[in-house]
């Protein structure tokens, strides 16, 4: 019975879709000739209509540029004075994301020694003072111990295994000033990349560079926002939105401390029941 049914509906569709043809595609015709002639322009205008459209796309696929060159800071802006600089985080895509993220076990010694993270140092020399500024700053932290290497200026910023990659580089009208791309696998973050966007940064003044390198050095760590409203009171730390930066310039004290939480240690002793002490050690809040 089942079939049946199923087998009436689909006639009872092919018989409304031969009406449609019939009145709309062929212009209702009165005979088979006309009927032939009908199907024949439907189908000329209809292929006719395809290639219209295959040409003009392939002629919009032409104009387009694939072959964007990202050392090419002839196309930016001027300076940031005529933006509102908190508007410039709508398009961070680690907007609302305020977990944190911790880099793999092998890179986190134990007994308190931290977070051992290489920073490649990719950028050109017109970066070097935030950066060194930047990496100084967190250094203060306990849960870190970061080497800086520099190497050979990388605008493609390529990631590489087991350290974090600082670069700059013109990726155009984005809608962030920086951002930073971690990979992560199940053993925690696995590679790091802090893109700092020439488009924006490139005429800006310090206060927008410096404080663009902290963000994004602070999220390559593994750290979230603070705060991600930039009009309202600034919290005096590099990871909550500004419009600003003069007074978000550093890492706050809470960053510091979510540091410590995820990459050192702390040790619990108890007394058992015999009159022995147990020391546990164990890494907080992992």
């Amino acid at each position: 019975m089942g079939k049946i049914i199923k087998t009436l509906f689909s006639l009872a569709l092919l018989a409304i879709a031969a009406f449609l043809v019939w009145k709309f595609a062929l212009d209702q015709p009165d005979n088979l000739a006309d009927a032939k002639e009908g199907l024949g322009d439907s189908l000329g205008d209809l292929l006719d209509t395809g290639g219209d459209l295959a040409d003009t796309a392939k002629d919009k696929w032409t104009e387009l540029d694939f072959d964007w060159d990202l050392s090419d800071f002839t196309d930016v802006l001027d300076g940031l004075s005529d933006f509102s600089f908190g508007d410039l985080f709508n398009d961070d895509p680690k907007l609302g994301d305020n977990s944190t993220k911790n880099w793999m076990d092998k890179l986190v010694q134990p007994t308190n020694g931290g977070l051992h993270l290489k920073l490649r140092n990719a950028l050109d020399d017109t970066w070097q003072e935030e950066f060194d500024d930047a990496v100084k700053d967190w250094q203060e932290s306990d849960a870190l111990v970061l080497t800086a290497e520099k190497v050979d200026v990388d605008h493609d910023c390529k990631p590489v295994d087991g350290v974090m990659v600082v670069c700059n580089a013109n990726f155009g009208a984005t809608g962030w000033v920086g951002i930073n791309e971690n990979m992560i696998s199940g053993q925690g973050i696995v590679s790091s990349v802090s893109k700092m966007n020439e488009y924006y940064l490139l005429n800006a003044e310090y206060d927008h560079r410096r404080y663009t390198m902290c963000h994004e050095l602070g999220h390559g760590f593994g750290l979230p926002h603070t705060d991600e409203n930039p009009y309202n009171t600034n919290l005096g730390n590099c990871l909550d939105y500004t419009d600003d930066p003069d007074e978000n310039l550093y890492p706050g004290d809470v960053n510091m401390e979510k540091l410590s939480n995820m990459y050192l240690t702390k040790r619990r002793r108890r007394v058992q029941e015999d009159g022995t002490i147990l020391e546990t050690t164990h890494l907080i809040k992992r």
